[in-house]
């Protein structure tokens, strides 16, 4: 059991595949068909060009040209969002295997991830296996945990304070980033830990990238300003980037799963298995928004098209407009709702309001309805 990671918690997801088999299936096809690849994109690698050549550029402005506030202030808060699509567009395609079918070339694109703060080692345990295997069961899937401080499942105990939630979390969902520079994977590491899951502690190869990853990270954001720059200015221009990270990280990542149309089934008590199979568990409680927006599209690696990468997950995520007809059909033919929001504003509405549903104190309709999507 020690060696387990898993701690003897893994859930198992029963009900009938016909959905998943039919869908993987018509993809399948349609790669065939069309002889485009599923992995290893030119779009994607000039993609890639283009937001490293634009993360060096404004990074190298700020530290050694900007000589106003104004300056400072403008192109910080331009690298936070070029921060964030490193992580949107680059980090995560090739955390779940989806930039290229060369694991090395994964493994090279996946480190960006170190490179801005994070760890590739504990964002795969996190997101990629955690996340993805158990998305909206509450207990279990880590992304909707706010440890105590807020509530986004029907599930978690509730607290008096969350009655104003809807207006808090929208300023510690800007801290996110810094307690995670700061905290959460030293605390992962440490305790072998994330949540309830247990995860072998890195080893090696995964060490030694852990521990380069995080001096080049102080390096780039406090080594090499401090070398040209006063330590007042570095932190101001370091705050900014890293609160608008974290609203945009959260947006991004909560709107998916967090609204009002969403699902938080629970596994059986005893069996610990879900009544539906995993594709159809995965098309219940997501929900794309604003995927006739091309510019969001391209900034967030694709992730407003959440349906489709929660469905394919090791598929490029330049596809993911294409396969959101065949997954929208499928969806149709077999009575799945295809649940979206038109806009990122009617998604951020909604999130909203399930905040402050999520803050009142039993409410038991809207509890029911999700426990039982």
């Amino acid at each position: 059991m020690a060696d387990n990671p898993f701690y003897g918690i893994k859930v198992k997801f029963n009900g009938d595949k016909k959905f998943q088999t039919e869908l993987l299936h018509r993809v399948d096809q349609y790669f065939k068909d069309s002889g485009r690849s599923s992995k290893d994109n030119p779009l994607m690698y000039l993609k890639t060009c283009i937001i490293l050549a634009l993360f060096t550029g404004v990074y190298i402005l700020l530290v050694f040209y900007a000589v106003h506030m104004w300056q400072a202030i403008t192109l910080s808060m331009a690298l936070g969002f070029v921060v964030a699509g490193i992580g949107f567009a680059i980090q995560h395609d090739a955390s779940h295997n989806a930039y290229s079918r060369h694991m090395w070339i994964n493994k090279i694109m996946a480190m960006t991830m170190d490179l801005i703060g994070g760890s590739s080692y504990i964002w795969k345990w996190k997101h990629v296996i955690f996340h993805h295997r158990y998305v909206n069961i509450t207990g279990y899937d880590m992304d909707i945990d706010l440890g105590g401080m807020g509530r986004l499942s029907p599930h978690q105990k509730r607290r008096k304070f969350f009655r104003w939630q809807h207006f808090y979390l929208w300023i510690l969902y800007g801290l996110l980033v810094l307690k995670w520079h700061m905290f959460d994977d030293f605390k992962s590491i440490i305790t072998g830990k994330i949540g309830v899951h247990r995860i072998p502690r890195p080893k090696g190869r995964d060490l030694v990238i852990l521990i380069l990853g995080k001096l080049a990270f102080i390096t780039i954001a406090f080594g090499i300003p401090l070398f040209f720059r006063p330590i007042i200015p570095v932190l101001f221009c370091y705050t900014i980037i890293v609160v608008e990270m974290g609203i945009l990280m959260s947006i991004i990542f909560q709107l998916p799963h967090c609204v009002e149309n969403s699902g938080f089934p629970l596994p059986e008590k005893e069996s610990r298995s879900m009544k539906t199979a995993w594709a159809n568990h995965q098309a219940n409680v997501t929900l794309n928004f604003a995927t006739r927006n091309p510019v969001l599209t391209w900034f967030s690696g694709g992730l407003n098209f959440h349906k489709e990468h929660h469905l394919f997950p090791t598929i490029c995520h330049i596809n993911y407009p294409a396969l959101s007809k065949i997954v929208r059909k499928a969806c149709r033919d077999f009575k799945i709702e295809y649940k979206e929001h038109s806009s990122g504003w009617a998604a951020i509405a909604s999130h909203y309001r399930w905040l402050r549903i999520m803050g009142r104190k039993n409410p038991r309709k809207t509890a029911t309805r999700q426990g039982s999507a």
